[in-house]
């Protein structure tokens, strides 16, 4: 017993000695060769030139920048520029280049073997990350962060060293390994996690240069000695190490591999950014290179936590909705029945992919993105089916997202079968809710994610808005079940804003006479800001916004009732004095506003001086845009255009509204030719020449005044269909031809008559700026040519004749004298 004694204190000194001796000689050589490449290194940047700066990269001249104590924005030529004028006025003395090197060199320590927190604290971030790169491990954290996970993995690796060595398995956190050291009597109970890494420290230099048959050998040694000299201590074997690993199995597909972790993020952080930029094409090829690289990388590994997740699957999933096709939904589809297929094979043991509701809301979002009758269909049978799993208790319930979606799907229909559907699926939703509360099974988690809410109803409100007849009372009455489930705990609804436009919207889309008037009731019960309880306490106070008074203005612009247009007139007045009299207000009139209240007002027939009307509420958005700085009332060319047509419509009035009417039409084209705010396009144009035509009477006066608007218009390339019609009506046929001839018109116009010209045979510079939707010619009755006819029975087959019906010119004169169409009345 004493010779084993005195052999084993031998080996402990000899080999402590030889570990000592070949430390010290690599920490020197380490050491040393950190601080010539870490001074170099100092030197050359401390002499940069500009050369040296223009080879950097933007991340190297940023961390420069940092280093200096500069700002990092803008681009490379302007970093470039920074580092050249501070490295031109700021010389570094001798002293400084010394502490840098010193600095930086204290900043490699972090690579020696005894190296303690406080170390760690002395290093800059960047260094600290760059050591995490290098390992392989997240940078991401404050740097309290960066160097708490630099300690605990380099105590990982020391001590999976440790167990590898002793052929241990080496899967599992910092404390799983400990225990596992301490189960096997590598070391003693009161042994702790410090000394073992102390220990392991010291000989981490030895481990590498040592011979691995010699490091068993002396294992084998020391182990011997142990079971002689310590009877309570039981050695492992070869079986009971077999036994250990196949315990341990489990652990060695550990759940935090940083590597199949990393490869998982990166892939998936690439398809969000491609999602983000609208390109879902190239977003729904990434996703598949995804799927397919990680299968790829676990048959190649034979490691399952190589295969992708719930998130992977839910983002192709949801790139493949994105794309909009059938296609793509189809291969949404046959991705989900494969999970299925995956979750209910019992003997594929490693597939641990399990379906959720996200993956199937995804789905019924892209069926829903289809808006037709079949695809929300289709999204319905997906709802049909998640509740199917729901009653056999899977993994997969319905939430109150997934009846959102399906309701937003049949108000894409526009039909009133589709609002009635959508509301179908509403009750369903609490019919499911209440089921699930008288439970006896505690169901609360799931019941927070089926909780009916507002969105849920105010999809609901909008499928109703969408549908036409009879659209505003079933709004109307959802809206007020909102207010009563409001007063209930159990529920998540209350209306909102949202809910009021929306409802709004449905009277404004009902074909009922009164609808503007109940707009406006929906309208004003809103100004009076209704509250509500909150769920979580508190009460929400419902205001309207912009949008409130646009639809209920729009409402009365559609009306056709007598007072619509000072009705509107009034809100927008109100709109105007709140916005003047409160900062903060939130219902700021915009083009938008203006524009619905000009175009109920030109559509008036029972308002006198109209055109007057429309200049003084274009003068005072003019002057909302001006003097308070107001940029959304900035006055756009439909605001103008209206004015104009108002005034061409004032035909039926006497003379002396005509002739202010004329007047008003002059100024505000005037306007738009100083180019201040618009310049005419072809509807302005076909809108003068309109007026001439209603407010003038027959004559030179006319005719010069129209030849010069249409030589002004050709000029412009702006000779559109209605300006074509209207010059027709302004001038006799005997001088609309000469007049195109003398602007260049190169057809022959001999024998030839007016309604014959024909709008693709003008010249291209006269049509070239006009929009397409202005190119058609939209000729009167009078001035169209006419149809052909044929006979109604053929006894041969002779080709019948065509019966050619002279057309009717009449003498110009004013509108209500002469039109064949009700249009301009």
């Amino acid at each position: 017993m004493l010779f084993f004694t005195l052999l084993l204190g031998s080996i402990i000194v000899s080999c402590s000695d030889a570990f000592t001796c070949i430390n010290l000689s690599c920490c020197r050589d380490v050491d040393r060769l950190a601080f010539n490449r870490l001074a170099s290194t100092t030197i050359s940047d401390t002499t940069t030139t500009a050369e040296d700066i223009s080879k950097c990269t933007v991340v190297e001249l940023k961390d420069r920048l940092r280093e200096v104590g500069l700002t990092v924005g803008g681009r490379k030529s302007e970093l470039i520029e920074r580092l050249n004028d501070y490295y031109s006025q700021t010389p570094v003395n001798e002293e400084e280049e010394q502490q840098q090197v010193e600095g930086k060199h204290n900043d490699e320590m972090v690579l020696s073997d005894d190296t303690t927190e406080e170390d760690l604290s002395k290093l800059n971030v960047a260094t600290l990350k760059d050591h995490l790169r290098d390992m392989g491990l997240p940078v991401g954290g404050r740097k309290v962060e960066l160097i708490e996970r630099l300690q605990n993995a380099k105590e990982e690796d020391i001590l999976k060293e440790r167990l590898r060595s002793l052929g241990l398995p080496v899967a599992g956190r910092k404390e799983e390994l400990l225990e596992r050291l301490q189960e096997a009597s590598v070391v003693d109970d009161d042994i702790v996690a410090s000394d073992i890494i102390d220990a392991a420290n010291d000989n981490e230099e030895v481990d590498e240069v040592e011979d691995t048959n010699s490091e068993s050998t002396l294992l084998d040694i020391l182990d011997e000695i142990l079971i002689h000299d310590d009877e309570d201590s039981v050695a492992l074997t070869d079986d009971d190490y077999e036994e250990l690993n196949l315990n341990d199995g489990a652990l060695l597909v550990s759940r935090e591999t940083r590597r199949a972790k990393r490869k998982k993020y990166w892939k998936a952080q690439v398809v969000y950014e491609l999602l983000k930029e609208n390109k879902y094409e190239k977003a729904v090829k990434k996703a598949e290179e995804m799927i397919s690289s990680l299968e790829r990388m676990s048959k190649e590994e034979d490691d399952t936590e190589y295969l992708p997740g719930e998130n992977e699957y839910t983002l192709l999933i949801d790139t493949y909705s994105k794309v909009g096709t059938f296609d793509a939904i189809h291969k949404a589809e046959a991705v989900i029945d494969h999970i299925l297929e995956l979750s209910n094979d019992q003997s594929n043991t490693s597939a641990s992919i399990k379906p959720t509701a996200k993956m199937f809301n995804a789905l019924i979002s892209a069926w829903a993105s289809i808006s037709t009758t079949e695809s929300a269909e289709k999204a319905t049978a997906i709802l049909d089916k998640m509740e199917y799993l729901q009653q056999f208790g899977g993994t997969v319930k319905p939430t109150v997202h997934s009846y959102s979606i399906t309701i937003s799907a049949w108000g894409k229909c526009h039909s009133e079968a589709a609002a009635e559907n959508a509301e179908n699926i509403l009750n369903r939703l609490f019919e499911n809710y209440d089921k699930v509360l008288k439970s006896d099974d505690d169901q609360s988690h799931y019941a927070e994610k089926l909780t009916p809410n507002g969105i849920v109803f105010n999809s609901c409100i909008d499928a109703w808005a969408t549908s036409g007849s009879n659209s505003g009372e079933r709004a109307e009455a959802l809206l007020h079940r909102m207010e009563v489930l409001s007063r209930l705990d159990e529920y998540d609804v209350r209306p909102d804003t949202i809910s009021f436009n929306t409802c709004i919207k449905a009277w404004c889309n009902s074909n009922r006479p009164d609808c503007a008037l109940k707009a406006e009731d929906v309208l004003a019960k809103l100004e009076k800001h209704p509250e509500y309880p909150k769920r979580a306490g508190g009460t929400l106070k419902v205001r309207p916004n912009r949008l409130s008074y646009n639809t209920c203005i729009n409402a009365w612009a559609k009306s056709q009732r007598p007072e619509s247009a000072g009705r509107a007139e009034s809100i927008l007045s109100r709109m105007i004095q709140s916005f003047k009299s409160d900062a903060f207000s939130t219902i700021t009139p915009d083009s938008h506003t203006f524009s619905s209240v000009l175009n109920a007002l030109a559509k008036s027939r029972n308002t006198r001086y109209k055109a007057t009307k429309c200049k003084s509420i274009l003068m005072a958005m003019i002057e909302l845009h001006e003097n308070e700085g107001s940029r959304d009332t900035q006055p756009n060319i439909i605001c103008f255009n209206t004015v104009l047509n108002a005034c061409a419509f004032s035909a039926k009035a006497d003379e002396a509204e005509r002739r202010k009417a004329l007047a008003v039409s002059v100024e505000i084209f005037n306007i738009m030719r100083q180019g201040k705010y618009v310049s005419p396009d072809a509807l302005s144009y076909g809108n003068m020449l309109k007026c001439c035509a209603n407010l003038m009477p027959p004559g030179e006066q006319r005719n010069a005044m129209a030849s010069r608007l249409f030589e002004s218009c050709s000029n412009e390339g702006l000779v559109g269909g209605m300006v074509l019609d209207e010059i027709r009506r302004c001038i006799p046929p005997r001088a609309f031809l000469p007049l195109l001839a003398d602007l260049g018109y190169d057809k022959p116009i001999r024998n030839r008559k007016a309604h014959s010209v024909e709008l693709r045979e003008l010249p291209r510079k006269w049509t070239q700026n006009v929009k397409r939707s202005d190119m058609a010619s939209r000729q009167r009755a009078s001035f169209a040519k006419p149809k052909q006819q044929t006979h109604e029975k053929r006894r041969d087959n002779r080709r019948p004749k065509k019966i050619e019906k002279k057309p009717v010119i009449r003498r110009p004169g004013l509108l209500f004298e002469y039109s064949s169409s009700g249009k301009d009345m």
